[in-house]
């Protein structure tokens, strides 16, 4: 198999997904939940909210929700293998467990944790192993001495961050629109998108579409009609652009969402 497998898992709507592809990358994107990892084999090199973080086999990730990322997974020089496993948790459930999420995103050394990783299989399985690796994470991560005086957007950037994102949430896909509809110029949307959210406009915009993608096959909605929807030429370029973002297909999503119904009939998934 050459790209990454997706599963629903009940409980907590859990979402796991094991990569194993070789130079594989990923565009801009976010989550909405926090992103808790482990690379088991070979190395991953992301860009976590503009800062770049080189991931290797031992190594525990966690990405707090909403911060943007990439990533690419490289073999190490010695195997041939590479395999990143990812569990993507709903907030609440950090909070309802009685835990507390890292202070940041970031990484820390837990080589038996991560090689636990490998064996994951079930909810309870998950959920055991988050209970171990999320504090380890914490202890790992706190916050910084200086992050008191990082900066932080002005007013009227924060004013003009809302705008751009109710301009998108109303549907806006382009970047002359959205300097209309925000009215500001091109180059000033540019330049705070790229400080701010570390993106440039026309990936920020792919990006959110591809969140709302997501979304809305989750939802039940037809590749085809989402991919109409969201505003891609065809049904393939769709999914080529949603494989490069999450690491598997749309279909792969709608097959991790099947096999979770029919597994629990009648519960929500």
């Amino acid at each position: 198999m050459n790209r990454s497998e997706v599963r629903r898992l009940r409980v907590f709507d859990l979402e796991q997904v094991r990569h194993h592809q070789d130079g594989q990358e990923w565009i801009p994107h976010w989550h909405d939940e926090w992103s808790f990892g482990a690379v088991v084999e070979g190395e991953c090199r992301s860009s976590v909210a503009g800062r770049s973080i080189l991931a290797r086999a031992g190594d525990l990730i966690a990405i707090a929700p909403g911060i943007v990322h990439t990533g690419a997974l490289t073999a190490h020089s010695n195997s041939a293998s590479v395999l990143v496993m990812m569990l993507y948790v709903p907030v609440g459930w950090v909070e309802q467990t009685g835990l507390t999420g890292p202070a940041c995103s970031g990484l820390t050394r837990a080589p038996a944790l991560a090689s636990e990783a490998r064996h994951l299989c079930s909810p309870e399985a998950a959920q055991a192993w988050l209970r171990q690796a999320v504090p380890a994470l914490a202890r790992a991560l706190r916050p910084q001495p200086s992050a008191a005086s990082e900066a932080v957007p002005s007013e009227a950037v924060r004013a003009l961050l809302g705008r751009v994102q109710s301009a998108v949430l109303g549907g806006e896909q382009t970047v002359a629109g959205l300097a209309i509809r925000c009215n500001v110029s091109r180059e000033r949307i540019h330049r705070v998108l790229t400080q701010w959210i570390g993106m440039a406009p026309a990936d920020y915009l792919r990006a959110v579409r591809l969140h709302r993608a997501k979304q809305m096959v989750l939802s039940g909605e037809s590749v085809a009609a989402v991919a109409a929807d969201c505003g891609f030429a065809d049904q393939a370029h769709f999914t080529r652009w949603f494989r490069r973002t999450f690491g598997y297909t749309p279909g792969d999503l709608v097959q991790a969402s099947l096999q979770q119904a029919t597994a629990l009939p009648g519960q929500r998934h």
